[in-house]
């Protein structure tokens, strides 16, 4: 999987970028001849095809969308990794799955999920993706008026009627906010949304009873920031001892979760000298739906940047989020009782979109040190 997603990225860039300057020639010459503006929408396409987190935080800008245009049929083109949160938003009125994880398997699974997208001929198409060029060319071909981010040296913009910047110190809920208001979209409440299923809490409520856990008296640690996010991923070490003192100081208990990628980092904390009967381990055996029950029952989390800090911002609940290269503005906790814990260094950040590192070993997050963690554990728990 760490193999096709880098491969993804290098063909978005190595392919997409000569076809995107090829699809702009026919676009700027479209543009002569075709009025360049919005007019009845009846129907409007929303592509959000990456990370489950960024999908979290789009909600307050596709909501304000809807509400704008309470008429019109709203199809969102999303993928597996962020479908189940989609499905969440009861204003939708369409969903379709697009398959690129298909693609060295069967091309022609891409090829007619594009015409099919090309025959419906939206009014209004908008694409929330920062860097991903294949969406861009999804736009060009699916929708009469294109909307989207300019992203330094990305060159997606050229395929769109309209754009807005992607701003890099600028919290990305306002950044996706930012598209809505530009088409004169008022966004009213930007609160986060996640709907939680009372079966799927009662089920989860049971796991933790079985293993003597009650609510509210245990913390998540979730060690992992996914297949791809290995240099924002702070040491396992240095988690096993934060929770060793959880356990100690308070007595609570310590529920692991991540991808069944992450599970080499719950088989270390088995594998330590951990105090096993106040740890769960959760890694790998969870869906969306349970994870999101799970994390709306804990006292706190403790994690990097990844999507499960989205999902507490959503829920409320209190979060110390260690950043490392990732800048904290854009991509940290949206709600406020939330601490992050960044590096000092002159260095950091160092990435902007998510794979743009400046070293690898990681100076920034060996920076930060399991007191300052600690200290901050014992803020929220007290």
């Amino acid at each position: 999987m760490i193999l096709n997603y880098w491969l993804y990225h290098y063909i978005d860039r190595f392919i997409g970028i000569p076809i995107i300057i090829f699809l702009s020639l026919i676009h700027n010459i479209n543009k002569i001849f075709r009025d360049n503006k919005i007019h009845e929408i009846k129907k409007i396409l929303v592509i959000k095809l990456t990370m489950m987190g960024d999908t979290i935080l789009l909600y307050p800008a596709v909501k304000s969308l809807k509400e704008k245009y309470k008429s019109a049929k709203l199809t969102v083109l999303c993928s597996k990794v962020n479908f189940d949160i989609v499905k969440m938003w009861d204003f939708v009125d369409e969903i379709i799955v697009f398959e690129f994880d298909k693609f060295f398997k069967n091309p022609m699974v891409i090829i007619l999920q594009f015409f099919l997208l090309w025959k419906k001929k939206f009014d209004l198409g908008i694409d929330f993706e920062q860097w991903f060029r294949i969406t861009a060319i999804i736009l060009f071909f699916s929708s009469k008026y294109k909307v989207g981010f300019r992203t330094p040296k990305q060159l997606r913009h050229y395929l769109f009627d309209h754009w807005v910047y992607h701003v890099k110190n600028r919290h990305e809920v306002e950044c996706f906010c930012d598209i809505v208001k530009s088409l004169s979209i008022e966004v009213k409440n930007k609160d986060l949304f996640l709907k939680i299923n009372n079966e799927t809490k009662e089920k989860i409520k049971n796991v933790l009873y079985s293993h003597n856990i009650e609510e509210k008296k245990f913390v998540v640690i979730h060690p992992g920031c996914g297949i791809h996010g290995f240099y924002r991923e702070w040491d396992i070490e240095r988690y096993v001892e934060v929770a060793k003192y959880i356990i100690s100081k308070y007595k609570y208990s310590i529920v692991l979760t991540g991808n069944k990628d992450d599970k080499t980092k719950g088989i270390f904390f088995e594998k330590s000298d951990i105090d096993k009967k106040y740890v769960l381990n959760m890694i790998g055996k969870t869906t969306i739906e349970e994870l999101i029950a799970l994390v709306s029952m804990t006292k706190l989390i403790i994690c990097g940047n990844t999507g499960i800090l989205h999902i507490a911002s959503a829920l409320n609940i209190p979060t110390v989020a260690i950043h490392g290269p990732t800048n904290p503005i854009k991509w940290g906790p949206w709600k406020n009782r939330n601490v992050v814990i960044k590096s000092d260094l002159s260095c950091v950040p160092c990435s902007y979109l998510g794979f743009e590192y400046s070293c690898k070993e990681k100076k920034c997050l060996k920076s930060i040190t399991q007191e300052k963690v600690k200290f901050y554990v014992d803020m929220i728990i007290r």
